[in-house]
């Protein structure tokens, strides 16, 4: 079977059921403690907003007026961002809307009223988050409902009135509301707290700027610049590493090589520090040099304490007799250790929180130092050195492979 089989046999049984079929058990959109409803329409160059916030109230407005009624939904009117919501939205042109609004009014020289400057920042920061995977700042509930189930019918027309149909969900603005609870209840996928910290970084950064009674939209320094760049690579690895905390996602990941299932032939006692699993497919996605971590049982088993599990690294992926033979090595010497004959399940180790943590530090500092050449702006002189000849043999390989393509 491949994923595509999969995802229709999902939705084959979603038609016959009449209802949604899910596809992760937990909740992949975190929300913040207050969620507020946003909408927006366009007449020619104005830009209407409407938003519902906890107090169920409609604030609307359109140009200025309208982020200043964001800030009063969302409880921030007087320009204090700390608390600010998570913005629930059903298509992302909502948000353009939003941003091309909120940077022509960034500035708070241009004059307005401090709700004004406060809604302007609360929606670039909403704009500027919403790129990241697992974001707790926006919620498009279209895309969540599409992530967390399945309809009985063809992809992508799967249209919004369909899934308001699906979940019960009343028609209106408050409707929005309603669907988010509807699409994000139960356990929250874990993993994501990294995520939502950096959400509080960036969130500092524009209540700083109200404050200040200054454009959160100016130049950024080259410093936030990375930062802001390694925060969006971050959040994909983390998510994608969180998605696989998810048994159904785990059933799914078999079919895209992403989750390895099989059974031990060399435990860890033969060979100190090292495992052997066979595997029946031969699609993995696993390569020699990458960290992993192994627990027994199928994939729908859910992941084992620290104490009960196994990781390590890859060390050679080989096919004998018809079946996929993963080595795996660098096992701890305490701790759950892999006997001959067990069923297991391993997956890509997912990133280290402290290990990024660490790389921004790093990172952070070489632009604040004076005589760093990421400060200064200035590249490396490109300097020419020996190569090894394994290089030179793999990249000779690869142009002959390119020109008989």
């Amino acid at each position: 079977m491949s994923a595509a089989l999969f995802d229709l046999a999902l939705r084959v049984r979603a038609r016959d059921a009449g209802c949604p079929v899910p596809r992760l058990l937990h909740n992949p959109a975190p929300a913040r403690e207050a969620v507020v409803a946003v909408a927006v329409r366009r007449q020619g160059a104005t830009v209407g907003v409407s938003a519902v916030g906890p107090d169920g109230h409609t604030h609307s407005g359109s140009g200025a007026a309208g982020l200043a009624a964001l800030a009063r939904a969302a409880g921030c009117a007087g320009g204090d961002l700390t608390a600010a919501p998570t913005a629930v939205i059903d298509t992302p042109a909502t948000l353009r809307a939003l941003a091309a609004l909120a940077v022509a009014h960034a500035d708070p020289a241009r004059g307005g009223e401090p709700d004004v400057w406060a809604g302007s920042a609360l929606a670039g920061w909403w704009v500027e988050r919403a790129a990241h995977p697992g974001t707790s700042a926006v919620a498009d509930v279209l895309a969540v409902s599409r992530q967390r189930y399945v309809l009985g019918v063809v992809p992508g027309r799967d249209h919004r009135q369909m899934w308001r149909q699906a979940f019960g969900v009343p028609a209106g603005l408050g409707g929005l509301l309603a669907w988010h609870r509807a699409v994000t209840f139960g356990p929250l996928l874990a993993g994501l707290d990294p995520i939502r910290a950096d959400d509080d970084w960036l969130l500092g950064v524009h209540q700083q700027a109200v404050a200040e009674q200054r454009s959160w939209d100016r130049p950024e320094s080259l410093g936030v610049a990375a930062g802001r760049l390694a925060s969006r690579c971050d959040a994909a690895d983390l998510y994608e590493a969180a998605l696989l905390g998810d048994p159904l996602w785990r059933a799914r990941g078999v079919h895209t090589g992403f989750v390895c299932h099989g059974k031990v032939v060399v435990g860890a006692g033969e060979q100190a520090g090292r495992v052997v699993v066979e595997c029946a497919r031969l699609d993995t996605r696993l390569r020699a040099g990458g960290a992993v971590l192994g627990w027994p049982g199928d994939p729908m088993t859910a992941i084992a304490d620290p104490a009960c599990r196994f990781s390590g690294e890859v060390l050679a992926t080989a096919v004998t007799d018809g079946a996929l033979r993963v080595s795996i090595g660098g096992l701890r010497r305490t701790g759950y250790q892999p006997a001959a004959g067990e069923t297991v399940t391993v997956i890509p180790a997912p990133p280290s929180p402290a290990t990024i943590r660490s790389r921004r530090t790093v990172v952070a500092r070489l632009y604040k130092r004076r005589f760093s050449w990421l400060s200064q702006g200035a590249a490396p002189v490109a300097a020419r050195r020996d190569v090894p000849l394994a290089v030179l043999i793999a990249a000779a390989d690869t142009d002959t492979g390119m020109r008989e393509n």
